[in-house]
């Protein structure tokens, strides 16, 4: 799907906000969070909460049954993704201690965050292994100065941010959550929706992923998170326009 059908997408979701009188994407995040956060903790780990627990905690701010970790990843990722929105107001755009800072929350109380890795590790299957540990910091000083050095929209700095995440693994965990939630800052100060990428979609995103961290090509990503786009907008001016 091409840019083309995502900006007519986009300009028809506007039209329609602006019949309704809706004058912000805020309008949809309410309903997006706790689909967005379930999303995030399933994709990757052993969070087994579903998502109709994930709803009542967004309601209540409490789920019983479940061990105090699984709370606290979903807690701490909705406390993240409230933070990247609180950003988007302030129209910052995000340094590499932004970047620590955003994953001291996520690892709120279960882990030590904010730090990079100082062990190497290895992702079990994936074709491209991470780096050693005594690169992470160049590697990410590299990614920056490329953002500086370049100029992207918004939309392919979150696109670069969230592969180069990937592929530099410079946290010991929540290295995919943490790049998803960049991604869509980065999406939002562009004046898109964000999107949502669910365990149904796991191996097709990585392997886009894995795409960039082989050949250093973002086209296979780049066309997923088009792809994600298109179908946010279309189901939205769906219910809009009735």
């Amino acid at each position: 799907m091409s840019m083309t059908l995502l900006e007519l997408n986009k300009k028809s979701l506007e039209n329609l906000m602006k019949e309704r009188e809706i004058d912000s994407i805020d309008y949809f995040i309410h309903d997006f969070l706790p689909i967005y956060n379930y999303d995030a903790i399933s994709l990757e780990g052993m969070n087994k909460i579903p998502y109709e627990k994930v709803k009542y905690f967004f309601e209540l701010n409490k789920i019983p049954d479940y061990s105090e970790r699984e709370v606290k990843e979903l807690s701490n990722h909705k406390k993240a993704f409230e933070l990247i929105i609180k950003w988007t107001k302030e129209k910052k755009d995000l340094t590499e201690e932004d970047i620590k800072d955003l994953h001291s929350v996520l690892a709120d109380e279960i882990y030590i965050g904010g730090v990079y890795r100082n062990v190497n590790i290895q992702i079990f299957k994936a074709a491209h292994q991470p780096p050693d540990f005594i690169k992470v910091y160049d590697r990410m000083r590299k990614v920056f100065e490329y953002l500086k050095e370049n100029d992207l929209s918004y939309f392919d700095k979150g696109i670069y941010l969230n592969a180069s995440l990937a592929k530099i693994h410079p946290f010991l965990d929540s290295n995919g959550k943490l790049g998803r939630l960049i991604l869509n800052f980065y999406l939002m100060k562009d004046n898109y929706l964000p999107i949502s990428i669910n365990v149904t979609e796991r191996e097709e995103y990585f392997k886009a992923i894995e795409e960039f961290k082989i050949n250093k090509d973002l086209k296979s990503i780049k066309e997923f998170i088009v792809r994600k786009l298109n179908e946010r907008y279309e189901k939205l001016i769906t219910k809009l326009d009735v």
